[in-house]
């Protein structure tokens, strides 16, 4: 009877802690759900990973990360001009080549089907270029970055060297060639040629959106000026604690340090008007009325400037001119038939001007056709440099 009773018992326990258990098929349904949420987890990413572009062309082209490589050391017999050159249809994105100043050596030195490069700054031996990359990335999620990098001229040796969410801009070397100063949103950084930050400085002056305003650094590097609107600011002091403002009349389109460090040219929107401003005695020095300015320029000498834009009784045509500072005089460097485009850029001896010119082509294949000139300031010698298939945007001559 005792037997019976414990085996009773146990009967009960068993069936009691069997009926607390759930059902081997609930159980199983259960997780083959779980394991068929995971799966289309995977499933739905799949698409969102794979249409990523930069992705998508490392897989066509089949690339496999190269082996790092110290390159050779770099030798060049010439001064370059650096420039960049987009395709049609492919804006914004372009490609970044050098050449010798004489035509010879062409070389597209970057090149990525998913980026922009702008904002090209010379190191002082003329052998790094210093330049603010757009990674375009258009998916879901994510949005285009600005960073810095820096790429021999012979396109060897390529680094970049910020990794945040913020917008890089106006990259400027050191007089040394040691390090890289640059806008990024409200501070002033200074980086190491290998990426690692030397200083920063909080400035609550600069504007979030400083890169789409006028913004130069003065050739000493020690000044910066920028303008917002109609406001004209510049200072030393990379905190903005020292900084001084002058309200304009009308919105500046344009602005630039002299070589001396102690004067500013700057150009309007509305109001055709070149002047230049002494920092010191906050006093204009020198004003020119035109009917319209794209670009204007001080030569490294300081003695002239080029200006890309029209003068008031010639309005059709965009030409180059150069105004001699001193005498107030101002010459037309190019003839009707160039029609001046893009930026322009001065020789280190200040004896030659670059520019660009493009056309459209329009027929079984739409595309441009761009020409780098360079002609010597009085307007003799003009020699065309390039012919290319793209629109030649920023150009920068080389510091030797």
């Amino acid at each position: 009877m005792r037997n019976s009773k414990s085996d009773a018992d146990n009967k009960v326990k068993r069936d009691k802690d069997k009926s607390s258990r759930p059902a081997p098929r609930a159980y199983g349904c259960r997780r083959l759900f779980a394991l068929a949420c995971i799966a289309l987890g995977l499933i739905c990413s799949v698409p969102v990973v794979l249409t990523s572009p930069e992705l998508q062309w490392h897989i066509n082209h089949n690339i496999r990360r190269p082996p790092v490589i110290t390159p050779a050391p770099a030798s060049k017999t010439s001064e370059m001009i650096a420039f960049t050159c987009g395709k049609y249809g492919d804006f914004p994105r372009n490609s970044l080549y050098t050449v010798y100043s004489d035509g010879s050596h062409l070389r597209r030195v970057r090149q990525h089907p998913f980026r922009s490069y702008e904002d090209i700054s010379w190191s002082p031996d003329g052998i790094w270029i210093a330049m603010v990359v757009e990674n375009l990335d258009y998916n879901l999620w994510r949005s285009s970055k600005y960073e810095i990098y820096r790429v021999r001229f012979d396109g060897l040796d390529s680094l970049r060297l910020t990794y945040n969410d913020r917008r890089e801009s106006f990259p400027v070397w050191s007089d040394d060639g040691g390090s890289i100063t640059f806008i990024s949103e409200q501070s002033i950084h200074q980086i190491s040629l290998n990426g690692h930050e030397i200083s920063r400085s909080d400035n609550p002056h600069i504007s979030e959106y400083v890169w789409s305003r006028p913004f130069d650094w003065s050739s000493d590097k020690q000044r910066y000026a920028f303008s917002e609107f109609e406001v004209l600011s510049y200072g030393r002091n990379p905190d903005g604690s020292d900084l001084q403002s002058e309200r304009m009349e009308h919105g500046i389109k344009g602005l630039e340090w002299a070589p001396n460090s102690e004067e500013i040219l700057y150009y309007f929107y509305n109001v055709y008007k070149l002047e230049i401003i002494d920092v010191k005695t906050k006093a204009a020095a020198f004003s020119l009325d035109m009917n319209n300015i794209w670009d204007a320029r001080w030569s490294p000498d300081g003695n002239w400037i080029a200006i890309m834009g029209q003068m008031p009784d010639e309005r059709s045509v965009t030409r180059l001119y150069v105004l001699d500072i001193q005498s107030g005089d101002i010459q037309t460097v190019t003839i009707d038939d160039i029609r001046i485009r893009s930026s322009i850029s001065w020789s280190p001896d200040s004896e030659w001007i670059a520019f660009s010119h493009f056309d459209y082509s329009f027929g079984d294949e739409n595309k441009y056709i761009g020409r780098l000139f360079k002609i010597k300031r009085d307007g003799r010698d003009l020699q065309q440099l390039i012919d290319l298939d793209c629109r030649i945007e920023e150009i920068s001559w080389s510091p030797k």
